[in-house]
């Protein structure tokens, strides 16, 4: 172990990323410099940003609306049959499409004399990962444990 390693060292840096700084006294952003002390942390939130796979299954519930109308007018089963195939075949797709392009947009958020202020904000998980943990670690800094 290095001489040096007391994670509560005043102005230690957890994260020196472009986007945002994270030390022992302060998250910077390009908004604000926020003092640890006057922060309280959320959970952080995860959001889709163009969920595919919801318009595709509202689009195949049309479908299928559309293919049993069709059913019942020429009296035949196989129309439902294809309706529901191609209903599972969108969605699957859709899906798949939704999970490679649309990664999960991560918000960290924290409230801040009692206004709510996004303090990072990104679609790489890795990243993401490493701010919320820098974080983490600069809140349990500011308690000291009691001997």
């Amino acid at each position: 172990m290095s001489p040096n390693s007391d994670t509560t060292a005043p102005g230690r840096i957890y994260y020196p990323g472009p986007e945002i700084v994270v030390t022992s006294v302060y998250i910077e952003t390009p908004e604000a410099r926020y003092p640890i002390r006057d922060l309280i942390i959320e959970s952080p939130s995860y959001f889709f940003a163009y969920p595919a796979r919801a318009a595709a299954v509202y689009g195949g519930l049309l479908e299928f609306v559309l293919a049993a109308a069709v059913g019942v007018l020429l009296g035949s089963a196989v129309w439902l049959c294809v309706g529901g195939a191609v209903i599972a075949l969108g969605v699957a797709g859709a899906t798949l499409v939704d999970h490679r392009r649309n990664p999960r947009w991560m918000e960290l958020t924290a409230w801040h004399r009692g206004r709510r202020v996004v303090l990072f904000a990104t679609a790489d998980r890795r990243r993401f990962g490493q701010v919320r943990r820098a974080v983490m670690r600069a809140l349990e800094a500011r308690h000291h444990p009691r001997p």
